[in-house]
């Protein structure tokens, strides 16, 4: 019997019940303002009100899509998490740019006619400063974030400034909501906000002071490093003490090296080991000129610390008949992590690694997969766009035509794909499998860039997923300027 529907509904009603949350989260504030029973103002005024309450809320919950909470990338997966972290921060810019212009006359002080701020909006020049400066920060971290592939600036540089800034923000924000906000001045709405910026600076707390204490408890050291591939190395990492990191197949960590503690310098990475005695983790990566060019110079005994895991791009909760796993260059590192788990437990399962490089030469781990494929019921396509004269095995690119001819003749839409590589072969590949007929829900994917071009089914489901869900939150807005 195949248990997929079940295993895809329970995810689904997972995700739903988190962006459900998200909503509510957002429009809380709303809600906590609409209670206070303050005399009505016009409706454009109260939709500014909302506008600003609602993004403000959205800018808050940016620093826990942000935080690398485990729970959010194993429930919604890191695609979903990020285009809401992109969505949500772009959606709460506009929002904010538009809610002073709503407002009709400001006045820097609280008027003799109007004491409660029921019938005027008052305006000091300290939260006029906040404001604007909260917007200016804003509009720059979007734009930095939005250009950082074309701006000359190291990552670390990058990261340091995003932080600081959306700190900056935040505090910018609160000040400037506690000294304008007219539904503010209520206790409970107070306490909201302050708590709400404390949990929001609590995020980045966690990721930049408690995860890296907490993993210099649970150290590792490099034990080997040796090449697999052209430019490609196996990183062997080794618990230093009893602590090891638990994790599944496919999934990933941050990997810093040196002292966990006393750098911003991090790297994601995906395991490509399985269970091992020891603890013993293994990690592919490819020379791309960065830090990933001074692997194959580590000594053995380097520090290293892991903060992980994270994603989704499991078998946890999955089912089907079979397994089409589709890797282009150093994104085989998952899947065979995957490879291994499958191994340990002992499935018996139909697999097929359809496998893409431009060379022999940059084909990893080959002996490896080879010694898999003796213990599951695996079947190897390797695949070159630029073979020699003497190739046995498939010739091209991963396109439509060269997955059909690796795809099971029936049941296709029984089996599981997984699909890992460059953001563009993932884009390519899936919308392969949708023109061959594979559900959508079928293909599993983690993407960690998003290069823009034609959106593939994923990404149109993506931006609906998140777009319904900001959808819902303007409605809740609406609600409160017209009918409360």
């Amino acid at each position: 019997m195949d248990n997929a529907p079940r295993a895809e509904r329970r995810a689904l009603l997972r995700a739903a019940a988190l962006l459900g949350l998200y909503v509510s989260l957002a429009l809380l504030p709303v809600v906590l303002a609409w209670a206070q029973g303050l005399a009505r103002r016009p409706w454009h005024e109260e939709l500014a009100s909302g506008l600003a309450m609602a993004a403000f809320a959205m800018l808050l919950m940016e620093f826990i899509l942000a935080g690398r909470g485990r729970a959010l990338s194993r429930a919604l997966g890191m695609d979903l998490t990020m285009r809401m972290h992109q969505f949500a921060g772009v959606t709460a810019l506009a929002l904010l740019t538009l809610h002073p212009m709503l407002y009709g006359p400001m006045y820097s002080e609280p008027q003799l006619w109007d004491p409660l701020r029921n019938r005027s909006v008052v305006l000091t020049n300290a939260a006029l400063a906040s404001g604007v400066l909260g917007l200016l920060l804003l509009i720059a971290l979007v734009l930095l974030a939005a250009l950082r592939a074309r701006v000359a600036m190291a990552y670390e540089t990058w990261r340091l400034t995003h932080v600081l800034g959306s700190l900056l923000v935040a505090g910018a924000g609160l000040h400037h909501t506690l000294d304008t906000g007219r539904y503010a001045q209520d206790p409970l709405s107070a306490g909201f906000w302050i708590g709400a910026t404390a949990l929001a600076a609590g995020a980045l707390l966690k990721v930049y002071l408690v995860d890296p204490l907490l993993a210099e408890r649970q150290p590792y050291h490099v034990a080997s490093v040796e090449p697999v591939a052209e430019r490609t190395w196996r990183l062997r990492l080794e618990p230093t003490t009893a602590r090891t990191l638990r994790f599944r197949g496919g999934q990933f960590i941050w990997l810093k090296l040196g002292r966990a503690f006393a750098q911003l310098s991090e790297h994601p990475f995906s395991i490509a080991s399985g269970p091992a005695p020891g603890g013993r983790i293994d990690l592919l990566i490819k020379a791309a000129g960065d830090f990933t060019s001074t692997v194959g110079a580590l000594a053995p005994g380097t520090p290293a610390f892991l903060d992980g895991p994270y994603g989704n791009f499991t078998l946890a909760g999955r089912e089907g008949e079979g397994i089409l796993l589709v890797a282009g260059g150093i994104g085989v590192a998952p899947i065979l992590s995957i490879l291994h788990e499958l191994a340990a437990q002992g499935d018996t399962r139909p697999v097929r690694l359809v496998y893409g490089n431009r060379s022999v030469a940059q084909v990893a781990a080959r002996p490896e997969l080879e010694a898999l494929a003796t213990q599951l019921d695996l079947t190897l396509d390797l695949v070159l766009s630029e073979p020699p004269p003497d190739w046995n095995g498939r010739r091209g690119v991963l396109d439509k035509n060269t997955l059909a001819a690796c795809m099971p003749p029936t049941r296709r839409a029984h089996w599981l794909y997984f699909v890992c590589g460059p953001g563009e072969m993932i884009d390519a590949v899936e919308s392969s499998l949708d023109a061959l007929g594979v559900p959508l829900e079928r293909i599993v994917s983690e993407r960690f860039r998003y290069q823009g071009g034609a959106p593939t089914p994923r990404e149109t489901l993506l931006r609906r997923i998140a777009g319904a869900a900001l959808g819902l939150i303007l409605l809740g807005v609406l609600a409160f300027a017209v009918l409360r």
